[in-house]
């Protein structure tokens, strides 16, 4: 029987079990246990379920499962506790771009055609300047509206025009960035593939979405692991370890000694990231 979920942003759509499929698949879990755990959770939902309420129950049926698949499931809520400022985000951004083969440098004050602008990440790539700016939202039900991409790249062009002129830079700036946790609107997306501005969202674009940029690399942050404290994180994050794989490439005392984290609480997390980034 078909009957609609209310989204993060508030909107409704027809409940999909196929999604749902997809999104347990992606997490690590078989296809057949995807299935078997999908219809268990339609089977619980109601008329009018928040989907927050539907993640909630397939997450605990998941957990069942795989602890791993359980944790994997968790990347987008490990997303949203990278804040609720959006710094760290900005900086775990950055480490995704590096995995990629950019140099990055975060917060870097570069003097424009008009103004000076702080720019959330400068990175290069083969000769190539990229200046990304990050909107960092706390929950899904804010999305980027087209006046963010204006802003985005008026600030870009007023940094290309300064480049161009001094025309002394080994690196050529031509590419502006939108990056963000969340969705787009379709205006801000239009606008964007019109101007030649990048765009990379939750789910946007297909092939190259924030999401896909994760899981092609298990790029996941600290934040995914099921046992992290808030306290253990601003440890982690004061010692510029964002990612599962800093742990998980480092051997236990060194990641003890680097991490300054109590002793049995580094050890539960190295376990968790090993778990995670090499098994899986």
């Amino acid at each position: 029987m078909a009957f609609e979920v209310i989204k993060a942003s508030g909107q409704t759509e027809e409940f999909n079990i196929q999604k749902l499929v997809d999104s347990l698949i992606r997490s690590g879990a078989p296809e057949y246990v995807a299935r078997d755990i999908a219809k268990q959770v339609e089977n619980q939902i109601k008329p009018s379920m928040h989907t927050k309420h539907i993640y909630r129950i397939a997450k605990k049926i998941l957990r069942q499962y795989s602890k791993t698949a359980d944790m994997r499931y968790s990347i987008k809520r490990a997303i949203y506790m990278l804040g609720p400022a959006g710094y760290q985000f900005e900086k775990y951004f950055a480490e995704i771009l590096k995995a990629y083969g950019y140099s990055t440098e975060t917060n870097r004050f570069i003097k424009g055609y008009c103004v000076t602008h702080e720019v959330d990440i400068f990175a290069v790539h083969n000769g190539i300047g990229h200046v990304i700016e990050c909107k960092y939202h706390s929950n899904g039900g804010i999305p980027i509206d087209v006046k963010i991409a204006l802003y985005v790249y008026s600030r870009f062009m007023d940094i290309k025009k300064a480049y161009e002129l001094k025309n002394e830079d080994t690196v050529s700036i031509n590419k502006g960035w939108l990056v963000t946790n969340t969705r787009c609107t379709s205006d801000a997306i239009k606008y964007a593939n019109c101007m030649g501005l990048e765009i990379i969202s939750w789910k946007y674009p297909e092939e190259k979405s924030l999401e896909k940029m994760i899981e092609n690399k298990k790029l996941y942050p600290v934040t995914i692991l099921s046992s992290i404290r808030k306290s253990s994180l601003d440890k982690l994050f004061k010692n510029n370890i964002i990612l599962v794989r800093d742990i998980a490439d480092i051997d236990e005392m060194t990641f003890i000694k680097q991490s300054g984290i109590d002793i049995s609480v580094a050890r539960v997390l190295k376990k968790e990231a090993d778990e995670l980034y090499h098994n899986t």
